[in-house]
């Protein structure tokens, strides 16, 4: 355990010092020369020498023990490598938390959620919503004194994971609890919504299309002319004309929109176009068009068969699924292979700052010096 100091500039505070000394040398008790008859035909003596002297010194002290203390204050004293090993039970939002208690109890021990923020298991809710379990646990992890023992209780199966087992800083108390297997239904990705807008020639391709979507959602998608603007944002917009994109599109596009455009349609003479997708023969189909405006999607060749041979294949709507909808990250596994590993870097722990305790001590110390100054058996002196 160390003492440092966050703000050192804080202790050019000290030269206020001198104020308590200017104001008691300037407020000292005078000595006033009375004249006595008796004495007036004596002799006059030499005066001694005025020497500097403070009057009431234990006020000055406290005055200038209260000045250092803010000057203190103001440099941010704070401790590193302060001990503390107190266990923590983290436990997934889900978990039956009696099970919970009697599989890991621990009087000592302090209870949180695996949640944002870590709440206290004592003093809040459970916390509702998904969870993402690995980036939490890597959180806690940085979080924690590197001393301090950690258990995680969670259900048999996880979700909110990253594709990766967590690699911890320490070692971790991996407890399992068996979960009522109605809980561990997975959760089915929806296929994409299409709206698309065309010309004369681009409508000769949206047979195709309607096949896909009737294939993917049971219905046909959302289309209109390229005169009627797109109307749907979550959609997968496609643009089957050879006209520009539209001023909006554009704008769209660079908040992250899905766009899918036509064979004729212009791209910028800096795109970069990279081969996306190939078909059992080598025809590339799609093709990725980057500029800095935004990505989007591009049919290499005019929706018909003669060009795309693809469209007449059974497979065709899932192939395009796939290339439209990446196939997302695993975030579902059984808790059983999930036990983080260690060997991660601990992480520096914050200094704990002494400032509340300063307050407390300035404020005991201005109220003692107040009474001081103000005492009965001095009122009228200083």
């Amino acid at each position: 355990m160390s003492l440092l100091w966050l703000f050192p500039a804080g202790f050019l505070a000290l030269t206020a010092l001198l104020l308590p000394l200017l104001i008691h040398l300037a407020r000292r008790s005078e000595q006033r020369i009375i004249d006595f008859a008796a004495l007036r035909w004596l002799s006059a003596k030499p005066r001694p020498r005025r020497r500097i002297r403070f009057d009431e010194w234990p006020l000055l002290v406290l005055r200038l023990l209260l000045l250092a203390l803010l000057a203190v204050l103001l440099a941010r004293p704070a401790l590193t490598g302060m001990p503390d090993t107190q266990p923590r039970i983290a436990v997934v939002p889900g978990v039956d938390l009696a099970a919970a208690q009697r599989s890991a109890g621990n009087a000592d021990a302090q209870w949180l959620w695996l949640a944002a923020g870590f709440p206290s298991i004592d003093n809040t809710a459970i916390p509702r919503g998904p969870q993402p379990l690995s980036s939490l646990l890597r959180e806690l992890d940085a979080s924690l004194p590197a001393d301090a023992p950690l258990t995680v209780v969670v259900p048999s199966v996880l979700d909110g994971l990253d594709a990766q087992r967590p690699q911890l800083s320490r070692a971790v108390r991996w407890q399992v609890l068996e979960q009522d297997a109605a809980a561990t239904k997975p959760i089915a990705v929806a296929a994409p919504e299409l709206q698309i807008r065309h010309d004369e020639a681009g409508k000769q391709g949206m047979r195709y299309l309607n096949a896909v979507a009737s294939a993917w959602r049971g219905t046909k998608p959302e289309t209109a002319d390229d005169t009627v603007a797109f109307s749907n944002d979550n959609k997968l917009h496609v643009w089957l004309t050879a006209k520009p994109l539209p001023a909006d599109t554009s704008a769209w596009l660079q908040r992250g929109g899905r766009l899918l455009v036509d064979a004729r349609t212009p791209i910028p003479a800096d795109a970069q176009r990279a081969p996306l997708w190939r078909d059992a023969n080598g025809v590339l189909v799609i093709e990725q068009i980057s500029t800095p405006q935004g990505q989007w999607l591009r049919w290499a060749a005019p929706l018909q068969p003669a060009s795309l041979p693809v469209l007449l294949d059974a497979d065709f709507p899932n192939d395009l699924r796939a290339v439209l909808q990446a196939v997302p990250t695993p975030r579902r596994a059984l808790a059983a292979t999930m036990q983080p590993n260690t060997g991660a870097t601990p992480y520096a722990q914050p200094a704990t700052e002494l400032g509340h305790w300063l307050l407390l001590a300035i404020a005991l110390l201005f109220l003692f010096e107040r009474w001081w100054a103000s005492a009965p058996r001095r009122r009228g002196q200083v």
